[in-house]
């Protein structure tokens, strides 16, 4: 009976763990904030706002659909693609839902190229990463960062061969690690300045890295072997990498600074 009831437990944080990749993508916005117009941060919250409403009630009447028509995962067709033939079964009309949700997916991929770029940018002013990605192409767009996000997509389409079951838990554990670094990053801003109402602010924020963290866990453990195993490498080899340049851009401002004289004479 216990090993049934670890089992259960096991898969119900499974589903959990692939229910929130479902909320991944508003991190774009996040990375976005100082591009809006001012004042930022109100303008940011009700883009988030707007975002996470219209998620929740399109995962909600999803969820309520798929349940009501009797549909289950299959190899061959995608749930949505499903659901799709069975509310139309003649007709244009599933062939334009496929071409939709085709466009949203184009559009969902794009985000990464609207906000890893000035992610860049914020390491590299930093001195987190090579100052290369400071500068602006003609297109006053982070080019630099751009290339090198399309050339790192490009070698991992072609390791995992588009293979999306290998990709999706690469990217699940990608997203909530960052997730769960941000929200107990802001936990420990929120401690640090103490403004007033500080306390539930954090708690908010600390109930949000404890959830991120436990989809985070789960989707290594579980999908460790299905490729989830690359970003549990890779992270800690690029921390490593941006510590090193870090350290290297310290050393050469230290030896490029001008030092007063030895006798303390004014040069």
């Amino acid at each position: 009976m216990p090993a049934t009831e670890g089992l259960g437990l096991l898969l119900v944080l499974r589903a959990f763990a692939s229910g929130a990749v479902s909320m991944t993508g508003i991190e774009a916005v996040s990375n976005a904030v100082p591009a809006f117009r001012p004042p930022e941060w109100r303008n940011a919250r009700t883009t988030l706002s707007w975002m996470v409403g219209m998620l929740v009630v399109l995962f909600i009447g999803l969820t309520v659909l798929i349940h009501l028509s009797g549909l289950v995962p299959t190899p061959e067709k995608t749930l949505l693609a499903q659901l799709a033939r069975a509310t139309f079964p003649t007709g244009p009309w599933f062939a334009l839902v496929q071409a939709a949700t085709a466009l949203i997916l184009l559009l969902a991929a794009n985000t990464a190229f609207n906000g890893f770029p000035r992610l860049l940018f914020f390491m590299a002013r930093a001195g987190h990463a090579p100052r290369r990605f400071l500068h602006m192409g003609d297109r006053l767009a982070f080019s630099n960062g751009l290339v090198a996000l399309a050339v790192t997509a490009g070698v991992v389409f072609l390791v995992f061969r588009g293979r999306t079951q290998a990709l999706i838990p690469l990217y699940a554990v990608g997203v909530f690690l960052a997730f769960t670094l941000s929200q107990s990053g802001m936990v420990v801003h929120w401690h640090r300045r103490r403004d007033r109402g500080w306390r539930r602010r954090a708690a908010i924020n600390a109930l949000g890295a404890s959830l991120s963290g436990l989809v985070l866990v789960t989707a290594a453990i579980t999908k460790f072997t299905e490729g989830a195993w690359v970003v549990v490498v890779a992270v800690p080899l690029l921390v490593s990498l941006s510590l090193a340049i870090h350290r290297h851009y310290r050393r050469l401002q230290r030896s490029l600074a001008l030092h007063p004289p030895p006798d303390g004479r004014r040069p």
